[in-house]
């Protein structure tokens, strides 16, 4: 009983940092994906609606 108990804590809190790393992994692109991307998108918003 005692065994089971722990395989079923150790597999919750397994999917439970995955989680926690999937939606790390996705933030961190997402932020490095507007750094990289962003300013030549909003430059060329800038020059559209300034000319």
């Amino acid at each position: 009983m005692r065994t089971a108990l722990l395989i079923i804590m150790v597999i919750f809190f397994a999917g439970l940092a995955l989680d926690k790393a999937t939606l790390a992994a996705v933030l961190t692109a997402f932020v490095v994906f507007d750094r990289a991307i962003g300013p030549r998108v909003r430059g060329q918003q800038a020059e559209g609606s300034a000319s």
